[in-house]
């Protein structure tokens, strides 16, 4: 299943060292789970189990009073119908066997 996950890290202020902290401990977090597509977005392909795994490291990270993070389910059938305009591809699933 791909998974679209976004977030938004809330700054207090400009040099808020623990939002600058929670920011780079979740791009780490995001970074082993998917593809960043933008600065806060990012496709993952995974399945259930691991998207819990994913589900827990991120409520580790972030203030569940301040920040935000969203995860979208997409089907391969919507996925299909996903337009990209300018630079980048849409993700490609393929069946696949470790031997």
């Amino acid at each position: 299943m791909i998974y679209i996950v976004t977030y938004d890290i809330k700054f207090d202020c400009i040099d808020d060292p623990s939002a600058q902290k929670r920011l780079k401990d979740i791009s780490e977090v995001l970074c082993n789970y998917g593809l960043r597509r933008q600065r806060s977005i990012f496709e993952c392909i995974m399945d259930s189990p691991k998207l819990e795994k994913m589900k827990k490291e991120i409520s580790e990270v972030i203030d569940r009073d301040k920040d935000s993070v969203r995860i979208y389910v997409l089907c391969e059938k919507c996925l299909k119908k996903a337009v990209v305009q300018g630079v980048g591809e849409i993700v490609d699933i393929k069946e696949y066997a470790i031997v």
